[in-house]
């Protein structure tokens, strides 16, 4: 039993020497580099930040909380702000790459790995016997990098929470391990700023995305219906424009012909068919077509009586008489 407690205990310490000791050597390479940012917590560092939060000691946070000994946060952004003369900023392919090293070389299993809209995600941890003593993990995307690391008694299922509580950039990423996963969304119109956002979030974004593809599609066929009925009376237009085109060349021509004949031109009181003119050939009332079939040959006499203003009901006569 002692003999299971002392490895117990050398496990322990070798892993919190083991997360000192990459925070150091971290710091002391990239630290002087733009965009980096460091956070090393200790047991002893937990309690001023529940006091500083205003946790409740008997929340599911803190019970968390204590059961875990050291917390390690590393971010490396690849946004400059200035001129890059001035503050260079480190390639997240180094800092990423001597972060993934590190774990490899302390024999940490590959727990998860994740590629998802262009961020690489992967989970190592340290088990002694069921029980995970150490977990690490790490995401990288073209503007970020962040490392978490956790030592002392880890329980998968309530890791999300700590982000939230704590406020640590980079702890939000806790949440896609115990389930509430989500993923990274780039902005480059403002700069190559990434966020991070959970998965309701993610969701509520593909669902505003879609809507507007809806909304897009719709108004295209909208448009092009618009369109089509515009077409559509355009060449109904034209089509009545060609019938009266046509109308006026015939009339034209049957003027030319009643001007060979009767050596002048002919004065057309009204179209047939005008409803606005009664027409009576003989004293009796004729209709359009026999009007218009009306030889000019035949006609007598033609008197016309015209509408009168004071009586806009009674319509207009055109009396034609025909030789017998």
């Amino acid at each position: 039993m002692k003999t299971i407690v002392s490895i117990c205990i050398a496990l322990l310490v070798s892993v919190q020497v083991s997360g000192q000791d990459l925070f150091t050597s971290l710091t002391e390479k990239f630290g002087g580099k733009e965009g980096f940012s460091a956070t090393n917590l200790t047991r002893d560092m937990f309690d001023l930040y529940l006091k500083k939060k205003q946790v409740d000691p008997g929340s599911p946070v803190s019970e968390t909380l204590r059961k875990l000994d050291h917390i390690l946060v590393v971010s490396q952004s690849a946004y400059v702000y200035g001129k890059p003369e001035e503050k260079p900023a480190v390639e997240l392919s180094e800092i990423h790459n001597a972060i993934l090293s590190h774990y490899k070389a302390r024999s940490f299993t590959l727990f998860k790995t994740e590629n998802r809209m262009g961020e690489d995600l992967k989970v190592y941890i340290n088990k002694s016997g069921e029980k995970i003593t150490s977990l690490a993990l790490v995401t990288a995307s073209a503007t970020r990098m962040v490392l978490v690391e956790l030592d002392g008694e880890i329980d998968l299922g309530s890791l999300a929470d700590l982000g939230s509580t704590l406020n640590i950039s980079g702890l939000e990423n806790l949440s896609r391990i115990s389930g509430r996963s989500g993923g990274p969304v780039v902005f480059r119109d403002f700069g190559d700023y990434s966020f991070y956002f959970g998965n309701d979030r993610l969701k509520q974004m593909e669902q505003m995305e879609q809507q507007m593809k809806v909304l897009n599609d719709l108004r295209s066929e909208e448009f092009l219906n618009k369109q089509k009925e515009w077409v559509e009376k355009n060449q109904e237009f034209a089509e009545k424009h060609k019938e009266f085109a046509q109308q006026q060349r015939e009339m034209a021509e049957r003027a030319r012909e009643m001007a060979e004949k009767y050596g002048r031109h002919p004065i057309f009181l009204s179209a047939p068919g005008d409803t606005n003119m009664v027409y009576i050939i003989d004293g009796k009332k004729a209709s359009a077509k026999e009007m218009k079939n009306l030889d000019p040959d035949r006609i007598a006499t033609i008197e016309v009586i015209k509408t009168d203003k004071e009586k806009p009901s009674k319509k207009g006569e055109v009396r034609i008489t025909t030789r017998k």
